[in-house]
C-alpha cells in the first residue's frame, strides 16, 4: 500500500492514524475520572435528523416525535444535554482539535500576532487574564448582573474566536488550520439547523419557524448563518508545579451562556482519539452543570457526543419551559499536570431579532415573564461584562 499521507490525514492526531492501520492504541488511562452516572441526560438526535430529511414537510414519524419530547424534557428539567446521532464526521472533530492543540503550543509571541486587542468576542486570540465570565452572571434577561467588583478572578483560560469571515485571524505557521475550523463551524452550521428545527417540533411550531432569524429569508444555504455563530478554541492550561492560583480563580466562572444553544465538544480524550467510542480518558478538571437544588454535578463527556446547552436568549424565548443553566469548569487537583481544550460552538439568532415570548410558551395561564429584548443588545451588555 502507498505510504502517501493525503493532507486531510495530516490534520489528524497521530493516534488516530495508529488506531486506523490497525496498531496498538498505547497505554490504558490509569487516572480517576468523573466516569460515573450523571444527571444530564443523553440524547440520540439520529432518528428525528433522520425523519426531517426525507419528510419533505409531511407529519413526523413516531421516533421523531419522541425525540423531540426528549428534547423538550431535557432541557426543561437540566438545560443540558449530551448529543448522539447529530451527523458530524468524526473526520472533521479530529481535525479540528489537532489543529486548535498544534496553535495552543505555539509560543506566546506567536500566538500573540493572532490577537486584535478588542477583548473577547471580537475575533481572534486571547490571552489569559482577559475574561472573567462570572462577572456576566445574572437573569436571562440581563438584569441583576453580578459585575467585576463581585466576580472572581480573571479565568485561566486563552482562547481563539473563529468567526468563519474573511476577518479572522489564521495562523499561518499551522498548516491545514483554516481548512480544519472552517470545515467544522460549516458542519456545526447544519447541525445548529437540524436542532432548532428539533426544538421547533418540541414547543408545537412550524419546524422551519426560527429560520428566519438564524438563516434569513427563506434560508440561504445548510452553511450560512446570519445569527451570531462563532466557534471558540478554548485552552485551559495545565497548574505549573509551585504555580499559585489566586483565591477563588477556576478555569471557568459560574455563568449562563448568552444566546442561543451552545455546541460544546469537550475534550474526550487524552489516551488515543477525540472520537473513540470506549476507553476515553478526559482530562481532570472539567464541566460541572448546577442542578435546580443549587447542588453541581459532573457532567464528563459521553463518547461521540456533544454537550448542549441553552443559553438566555433561548429561555426568554421559550418564556422559561427551557432553561439557561449555571455551569463551571473546575481546576484539575493539586498535582495533576494535564491540560484541556474544548471546542465551543456558540449560536443565537441574528442580532435585529427580538426575542419575547414564543406563540405556543405563553398566555392567560402562562404570562410572559420577560420583557422583548435584541438579541444584538443582550449579547453586547453580557460581553462588555466579561471583558471587565
Amino acid at each position: 500500500p502507498s505510504s502517501v499521507v493525503s493532507p486531510r490525514e495530516r490534520l489528524l492526531p497521530e493516534a488516530l492514524r495508529v488506531m486506523a492501520a490497525g496498531e496498538e492504541e498505547g497505554p490504558a488511562c490509569k487516572r480517576p475520572r468523573a466516569a460515573g452516572e450523571s444527571a444530564v441526560p443523553v440524547l440520540d438526535i439520529g432518528p428525528f435528523l433522520k425523519a426531517d430529511v426525507v419528510s419533505s414537510g409531511g407529519e413526523l414519524p413516531a421516533a421523531a416525535r419522541a425525540v423531540a419530547r426528549q428534547w423538550r424534557a431535557a432541557f426543561a428539567s437540566q438545560g443540558f444535554a449530551s448529543v448522539v446521532g447529530h451527523g458530524v464526521a468524526d473526520e472533521t472533530i479530529e481535525a479540528a482539535y489537532a489543529s486548535a492543540r498544534r496553535f495552543f503550543t505555539l509560543p506566546a509571541e506567536e500566538k500573540k500576532r493572532c490577537d486584535l486587542g478588542k477583548g473577547y468576542g471580537a475575533g481572534g486570540y486571547n490571552a489569559q487574564g482577559v475574561e472573567r465570565v462570572s462577572a456576566t452572571a445574572s437573569r436571562p434577561d440581563g438584569s441583576a448582573l453580578l459585575g467585576a467588583e463581585r466576580a472572581r478572578p480573571h479565568d485561566r483560560v486563552e482562547s481563539m474566536i473563529v468567526h468563519r469571515k474573511p476577518s479572522d485571524m489564521i495562523p499561518e505557521s499551522v498548516e491545514g488550520y483554516r481548512e480544519a475550523v472552517h470545515q467544522y463551524h460549516d458542519e456545526l452550521v447544519g447541525l445548529l439547523r437540524s436542532l432548532m428545527r428539533l426544538t421547533a417540533c418540541s414547543l408545537d411550531l412550524p419546524l422551519d419557524y426560527f429560520e428566519l432569524h438564524y438563516f434569513g429569508e427563506g434560508g440561504v444555504g445548510a452553511h450560512h448563518c446570519i445569527g451570531e455563530c462563532s466557534l471558540r478554541l478554548a485552552y485551559y492550561p495545565a497548574c505549573r508545579e509551585g504555580e499559585a492560583l489566586m483565591p477563588g480563580q477556576l478555569r471557568y466562572g459560574e455563568h449562563t451562556d448568552y444566546t442561543g444553544f451552545t455546541i460544546l465538544w469537550q475534550d474526550h480524550n487524552t489516551a488515543g482519539p477525540q472520537t473513540a467510542r470506549e476507553g476515553l480518558c478526559p482530562p481532570m478538571g472539567g464541566l460541572q452543570v448546577q442542578m435546580p437544588d443549587g447542588s453541581w454535578t459532573d457532567c464528563p463527556p459521553v463518547p461521540g457526543a456533544f454537550t448542549v446547552n441553552a443559553g438566555d436568549l433561548i429561555q426568554i424565548w421559550t418564556n422559561d419551559v427551557f432553561l439557561s443553566n449555571t455551569h463551571r469548569v473546575l481546576n484539575p487537583p493539586p498535582g495533576d499536570r494535564s491540560d484541556r481544550i474544548s471546542m465551543v460552538f456558540f449560536t443565537g439568532p441574528s442580532r435585529d431579532t427580538l426575542v419575547q415570548a414564543l406563540p405556543t410558551c405563553h398566555g392567560p395561564d402562562r404570562p410572559a415573564r420577560y420583557s422583548a429584548i435584541k438579541s444584538g443588545e443582550h449579547l453586547t451588555r453580557k460581553l462588555s461584562a466579561s471583558n471587565k
